[in-house]
């Protein structure tokens, strides 16, 4: 997820988006008490998306607020939801995910920062150690090593690796739930990690020609600049993946939980579209301009 999954501030009402950072704040909680003291170091905003989704599937009386004061906030304090369910298996997801994301800086990052990475690598391993999800992890593990595969034949198929990232996120979203629950999570997830590879491939593009590495849209179109053209085109593709995603959040059993529905909405068809618009924004500047 990392970087790609955000809400649409300016739409959200106020009493929305104080829920959701009350959701991140709980979040970041259990990441302290279930995967260790300096995990919560690695968390973001994308996490909250996950736990929303999560927290459909957990009863009503799950959603109490407490005030908690951390580094941010020593003295000042802020409100955080309590433990539940939803926020603590957020929580050791995340942390899975994470640890397989630094193992990925380690190998396509430069050698400066790789060697301020490996010093963190036995905490985040403690970490994942203790998130104790050892069905989700070998899922990560074999889909993440299904794209290391695409990367060393250079494959030139944006799908074929969107595809394994996306079955990697379904598990994520869906593991634990059964029948039409894990059905429509796993859609969301299977979706959204088409999106995240493309989106992710397509802003890296320029630093991967430069630095050589594996990007495959670099290797569709032969490193040539893109031209607008070929950015519309993608940005359509992650449009389409967005509507494909949106189409299986109107199945979320959302009921009274309006607050939530409000949120995972403007996430999916707001959030997910401006954080993408870099592919266009460039190109209709420019045109405005003559």
């Amino acid at each position: 997820m990392f970087g790609y999954v955000k809400p649409s501030k300016p739409d959200l009402l106020m009493r929305d988006y104080e829920f959701y950072r009350r959701t991140y704040c709980g979040v970041c909680r259990a990441l302290k008490s279930e995967t260790g003291a300096f995990s919560h170091a690695f968390l973001t905003y994308d996490s909250v998306y996950l736990a929303l989704i999560r927290m459909l599937y957990i009863p009503d009386g799950a959603f109490g607020v407490r005030k908690v004061h951390c580094a941010v906030r020593p003295v000042r304090g802020c409100y955080a939801l309590k433990p539940n369910d939803a926020l603590t298996y957020t929580a050791r997801a995340f942390m899975c995910l994470s640890y397989h994301k630094l193992l990925d800086d380690l190998h396509d990052e430069p050698a400066a920062k790789r060697a301020a990475i490996v010093p963190i690598r036995p905490v985040m391993a403690r970490a994942r150690k203790r998130a104790d999800l050892p069905e989700l992890d070998r899922i990560i593990t074999e889909e993440l090593a299904a794209i290391s595969r695409l990367e060393r034949e250079n494959s030139p198929s944006v799908d074929e690796g969107g595809e394994h990232f996306g079955a990697l996120l379904g598990r994520v979203f869906s593991e634990g739930l059964t029948g039409a629950d894990a059905r429509i999570t796993h859609e969301i997830g299977f979706h959204l990690g088409k999106f995240i590879y493309a989106a992710d491939a397509a802003e890296d593009y320029e630093k991967d020609k430069k630095h050589g590495v594996y990007n495959p849209f670099v290797a569709l179109y032969g490193g040539d600049t893109l031209t607008k053209e070929s950015k519309t085109a993608i940005h359509t593709g992650l449009l389409l993946e967005a509507e494909a995603i949106g189409r299986a959040v109107e199945l979320l059993p959302f009921g009274s939980r309006q607050t939530i529905a409000r949120l995972v909405r403007n996430i999916t068809y707001d959030g997910l579209k401006a954080r993408v618009d870099f592919l266009i924004k460039e190109d209709e500047s420019v045109e405005r301009s003559l």
